[in-house]
């Protein structure tokens, strides 16, 4: 598999969770460019654990239990593929907000 065929698969897996982490995103840099604070950042990422969770839990609830094997049958786990998820996640909220702390800050 290439490095796009295993972004495809990761972001077919993880389509949900990028859109909602996405849109929190977005409304994390947006209220932090226009007031800015420290507690601010921290608050934002204790948020983004809690939004995350809840995501996963509801997706994990609406979600058809034989599309998994597709993905096994690939060669990838549900946990390493929910690890690739979260990790862009949070790294892209972690970009978005070190370039508002610089901006800022």
């Amino acid at each position: 598999m290439t490095l796009r065929d295993r972004i495809c698969v990761i972001w077919n897996y993880g389509k949900a969770l990028f859109l909602v982490g996405g849109v929190f995103n977005a409304l994390c840099t947006f209220f932090l460019a226009r007031s800015f604070s420290y507690t601010g950042l921290v608050d934002s990422f204790i948020l983004k654990a809690v939004v995350t969770v809840l995501s996963i839990i509801l997706v994990s609830q609406f979600q058809a239990r034989d599309s998994i094997f597709f993905y096994i049958n690939l060669g990838y786990s549900r946990r390493k593929l929910l690890a690739c998820v979260l990790v862009t996640d949070f790294i892209i909220l972690a970009v978005l907000l070190t370039i508002v702390l610089l901006l800022n800050g």
